[in-house]
């Protein structure tokens, strides 16, 4: 059951090589000590800004974008502040004017109308180029994000990536690394943009009326800053809730999803759809805390906006005199000309307009740490299978394959003992046992997605370990339990190990394993697409796929993990009869449940409990023994 519902990640590129997709250990997934568990939690502590250092880093390599958008988004602010101090000006100042005849005469309109005309066109230029240029920016470094997250999750065994489970890692490289799209767009630029917004309103003021100004930024700061802190201290743990308890929902959601069959039939999908609302309702208490806290932020930061306009406005009034005359020219002192209070309230109002998102910004800047952190633990994890250098690394004679000793632990459970075993260049072994005897653990050892605690194994006389990891990849081609079908055309998909072959020797492939009526289905033939995970091909002929796309592999070993699992006797004779064919002068270990035609195999070999029990040829098998008795059964 819980094989069915948590199923191993997709293929990661060193197994596609190997024309297979990382298998599934037959006995429970443990993580090594260099390899620590990435589904670590994050939820009970507050992430440090540190976490942000890589993402801050990895923006220097699209500077270029990311610093015209931060230029156009000072630029539209300038332009924005600009435009509403000089509109307060023109009017207040041409409501003034239009008091006496004279004066309309000597006013210049033209000059100012034609200022607000150009900030307006460069306020709305401005928008849609700082829009463009930060979003192209953004969409950069998450694809630099994803390229370098896929690049230290690839080297990791299946065992570290399936004890975080693929709902998990697609939360990471999904949701996670979507929630730091928000750094730059909506935290940096927006704080920038504040910042320089401050120094405008208050550089515009402080020409003309000093005491105003110092007023102006000091209610500004509070704004701008206060009231963001706040809503970041107050907020932030309640956005790492979120982002954890929508990351655990969205897990096990993808995960019974895709066993659902499973829940159906044993009668557990009503209970787990109970405990599925029951994290929804979690989650949506945490988003309603949430929107208190943002609007107690807005009624904050609005009721700071009033009381700066309103002591502007009333010192601005206190310090107004009769006007002597029509000029621009203070009367004397402190004294404030009239006309430019409007101006001054425009700009205040102006500057708010870029403080007004921060502290949903930084209320929200504790969902990107929490994505941070938790990218973070999956590139810090480094692989348990180390390779040699190009330069360092053995070349093996032959194709040999000699097994001594070995043994594997998952934690202090033993997998494999003391297995002794040998292939010879060209011979075909069948490995049988039943469920959790360490079978899919010994093609894991081999593929060296497990570390053995014991033994050592010697390809051509080669210990594995002394391989590059090119030549290991081309040694084996591997057919996992369960195989995963890419978003590519049927062909691409079978040509991952053999990239060369044709598409009439793919066709041979599929024919000789019985797909050929299926193929024929197909409208577009080799050209069509899969639906996701391969859902269009029933699970008979997903494995019968996944088989053909290693034996088109000319590698020399091949790993088949139960390929005729499910499969009825007709077609199971039929898949192992193209098998036998396709792997003539090659090696092969298959391991199977199934005692069928054990007879046309070199070797035979009964593995129980992690140790060896028996290891014949079928012509030196014993009356009493048990693979005789399996023989005799299906005979």
């Amino acid at each position: 059951m819980s094989r069915a519902i948590r199923k191993p990640a997709p293929d990661t590129p060193a197994a596609v090589t190997s024309a297979s997709g990382t298998s599934a250990p037959d006995t429970p997934a443990a993580v090594t000590a260099s390899e620590p568990a990435l589904a670590e939690s994050h939820a009970e502590q507050r992430p440090r800004l540190r976490e942000l250092a890589p993402y801050l880093a990895l923006m220097r390599e699209h500077r270029g974008w990311l610093g015209i958008g931060a230029l156009l988004a000072l630029i539209t602010l300038l332009a924005a502040t600009g435009l509403l101090a000089l509109s307060g000006w023109f009017l207040s100042a041409t409501a003034v004017a239009g008091l006496s005849v004279a004066a309309t005469q000597a006013f210049n309109f033209f000059t100012p109308a034609a200022g607000v005309r150009g900030l307006a066109l460069a306020r709305t230029a401005g928008r849609y180029g700082e829009r463009v240029t930060t979003h192209e920016g953004t969409l950069r470094l998450l694809a630099s994000l994803r390229r370098r997250l896929f690049e230290a999750i690839e080297p990791l065994s299946p065992a570290a990536l399936q004890q975080a489970g693929q709902g998990e890692l697609m939360t990471r490289l999904g949701a996670d690394v979507d929630a730091l799209d928000s750094l730059y767009v909506r935290v940096l630029i927006p704080s920038l943009v504040a910042i320089c917004a401050i120094l405008a309103a208050g550089t515009l003021i402080g020409i003309f009326a000093p005491t105003l100004a110092l007023v102006a930024v000091i209610g500004l700061v509070l704004t701008g800053g206060l009231v963001p802190w706040l809503a970041w201290w107050r907020g932030s743990r309640d956005a790492i809730r979120h982002q954890s308890s929508a990351s655990r929902l969205r897990a096990r959601l993808l995960e019974r999803l895709q066993g659902l069959g499973e829940l159906v039939i044993y009668g557990r999908w009503n209970e787990e759809l109970e405990r599925l609302a029951e994290q929804q309702a979690e989650r949506d208490r945490i988003e309603r805390a949430q929107a208190r806290r943002q609007a107690l932020a807005s009624w904050l930061s609005h009721s700071l906006l009033g009381l700066t306009l309103a002591g502007v406005a009333l010192l601005g009034v206190m310090q107004m005199a009769p006007y002597a005359n029509n000029d621009m020219t203070m009367l004397s002192g402190e004294l404030l000309d009239g006309r430019l209070l409007a101006l001054f309230l425009l700009a205040v109002l102006g500057a708010f307009e870029a403080l007004a998102p921060l502290p949903l910004a930084w209320q929200g800047l504790g969902r990107c740490l929490s994505a941070a952190a938790r990218l973070n633990s999956v590139q810090a994890n480094t692989p348990a299978a180390q390779f040699p250098s190009d330069c360092e690394a053995a070349t093996p004679v032959g194709h040999a394959l000699e097994i001594e000793q070995l043994s594997v632990t998952h934690g202090d459970t033993p997998v494999l003992e003391e297995l002794s075993l040998t292939l010879a260049a060209g011979e075909h072994l069948a490995l049988l046992g039943p469920s959790g005897s360490g079978k899919s653990t010994l093609l894991d050892v081999l593929s060296r997605f497990h570390i053995p605690s014991a033994g050592h194994i010697t390809l051509g006389g080669v210990a594995l370990e002394s391989l590059d990891e090119a030549t290991l990849r081309a040694s084996f081609a591997v057919c996992p339990q369960d195989t995963h079908l890419f978003c590519a055309s049927y062909a691409d998909n079978l040509r991952l190990a053999a990239p060369e072959a044709s598409d009439e020797a793919l066709t041979r492939m599929l024919e000789s394993l019985g797909l050929g009526d299926w193929l024929a289905r197909q409208p577009q033939g080799l050209a069509g697409f899969p639906d996701e995970g391969g859902r269009s091909l029933s699970g008979g002929q997903l494995r019968r796929f996944g088989v053909a796309r290693a034996l088109l592999s000319p590698a020399p070993i091949v790993l088949l993990d139960e390929p005729c699992e499910g499969l009825d006797r007709t077609s199971a004779e039929q898949v192992m009869s193209a098998i036998l064919a396709a792997c003539e002068g090659r090696s092969l270990i298959m391991i199977t449940h199934q005692p069928l035609g054990l007879e046309r195999f070199a070797r035979l070999a009964l593995l129980e409990a992690g140790r060896l029990q028996e290891d014949a040829t079928p012509t030196t098998l014993s009356s009493d023994s048990r693979l005789a008795r399996l023989m005799e059964r299906t005979a």
